[in-house]
């Protein structure tokens, strides 16, 4: 290493990233200049975000301000729209719509995943995602806004519409927020007793003959009993043709019209990727090997370059069956941010690097207060012990001890006065009521 400060740039400010440079900053002996690149001003711990739909953690306690929790590190707001590996520089388009390209000495690619979509039509207007937590803010106050609407409405078939709500994707995350928001809408009905339960339907499409695959075959055939009983119509080996002004078209031929579809249909690379020069897998993810330095199709490496998170391609050295990667998710990237952090410090150093590694500790899922599913190591859980084990693993993964104090906090007041139920539907368009003013000032102006 020489006497200047090495240039490391991470892209992506989530859990890999976020990892990373909180492992740089704290065991760098050496002069670094570390900068990390997120549009965002946060990072969101993504796992619970079904409990900011259900209304049980407070959107805020989700989310890591990058400035705050990196603050040997330079931030830059902004997306990446070029990278040159050859050159060693990535080409930056800053919030304000600037440009600048910013040269590197290492590089983390970790810009993470994005919602997978389909050309369905009326999907990207009629479909609600479930990847941020603007996303999960929103959903929960749509569902509570639509029961208000049922329950004020004279027309049968918008009363209908309003209380048919769609999921389509049926992984652990999918089952999660739709069992969320299901026992917020039974909640929010006990307000209108113009309503019952059985006017509200909730519809899950899943693709697969399985819902949650996650938690292993006997919890998912259990989870699939758990939903059916819960009145949940689950329609399996099925998928949705369209989705035009809410009417929904299933592959089964059947139409169902609806105000509500939330798409959880699983997530894929970072599309940013096709403006970089970054050797791809088959499924589009950057390739890396077992010491998460990227690498082309020949095995040779990509100087200076590594890859962490749902956006690389990593190889399970630890599967009993090879080739295997691992899945993208939480658990493997906020532990390949710390290793790729050491791997760099090592590589300037000019010694070993180490190989990631980690058998999974298994999958633990919410379905709702007191209710979920987990396999650990194994060990396979239900109901309440699968919940508290939700709970407590999520608990203590939620980066900062003052996101942890906060988010247990607010699920103690939950527990000691009650959940919210009532819907904030200006949070769409909180201009409305303003931009509103001024058409009544004009109408009693006559101008």
């Amino acid at each position: 290493m020489d006497g200047r400060a090495q240039k490391i740039l991470i892209l992506g400010g989530g859990y890999g990233g976020l990892c990373a440079a909180r492992t740089l900053q704290r065991e760098s002996t050496a002069p670094l200049a570390i900068t990390v690149v997120d549009p965002s001003p946060y990072m969101t711990y993504q796992p619970l975000l079904p409990e900011v739909a259900g209304g049980h953690v407070h959107p805020g306690d989700v989310t890591i301000p990058l400035r705050r929790a990196l603050r040997r590190c330079r931030i830059v707001r902004g997306s990446v729209v070029g990278m040159d590996t050859s050159a060693k520089g990535v080409t930056v388009r800053r919030i304000d719509g600037s440009e600048a390209v910013l040269p590197y000495d290492q590089v983390v690619v970790a810009m993470g995943a994005v919602t997978r979509v389909f050309p369905t039509p009326g999907l990207e207007e009629f479909g609600i995602g479930f990847k941020t937590v603007e996303e999960a803010v929103f959903a929960h106050n749509h569902v509570l806004e639509q029961i208000s609407l049922a329950a004020n409405t004279p027309d049968d078939d918008e009363r209908r519409r309003a209380l048919t709500i769609f999921f389509v994707g049926a992984g652990y995350t999918g089952v999660e927020a739709l069992s969320e928001l299901q026992k917020l809408s039974l909640l929010a009905l006990q307000d209108y007793p113009q309503l019952n339960r059985g006017e509200l339907r909730w519809i899950l499409i899943e693709a697969l003959d399985r819902v949650a695959p996650e938690v292993g075959p006997e919890l998912s055939a259990w989870t699939l009993k758990h939903l059916r009983g819960q009145g949940i119509d689950v329609r399996l080996k099925t998928t949705v043709k369209s989705c035009e002004g809410g009417d929904v078209v299933l592959s089964t031929g059947e139409t169902i019209s609806a105000n509500t579809l939330i798409w959880t249909a699983g997530v894929q690379p970072n599309p940013i990727l096709e403006a970089t020069d970054l050797p791809r897998g088959p499924k589009g993810h950057v390739m890396a090997d077992a010491t998460l330095a990227v690498v082309r199709d020949d095995g040779s490496r990509v100087d200076g370059v590594w890859a962490i998170g749902d956006i690389a391609q990593i190889p399970d050295l630890t599967a009993s069956e090879q080739p295997a990667y691992y899945p993208p998710n939480a658990q493997n990237a906020m532990r390949q941010g710390p290793v790729v952090a050491r791997n760099i410090l090592a590589t300037l150093r000019r010694e070993a690097v180490e190989e990631y590694r980690h058998p999974s500790l298994g999958t633990v899922a919410s379905f709702g207060i007191a209710t979920g599913a987990a396999n650990i190591k194994g060990v396979k859980l239900r109901g309440l012990p699968a919940w508290l084990a939700h709970r407590g693993y999520h608990l203590l993964a939620l980066p900062t001890f003052r996101k942890k104090v906060r988010v247990l906090l607010g699920w103690v007041a939950e527990a000691l006065t009650g959940s919210e139920t009532t819907p904030l539907r200006t949070l769409e368009h909180p201009r409305r009521a303003f931009h509103a003013a001024f058409v009544k000032h004009e109408d009693s102006t006559g101008t």
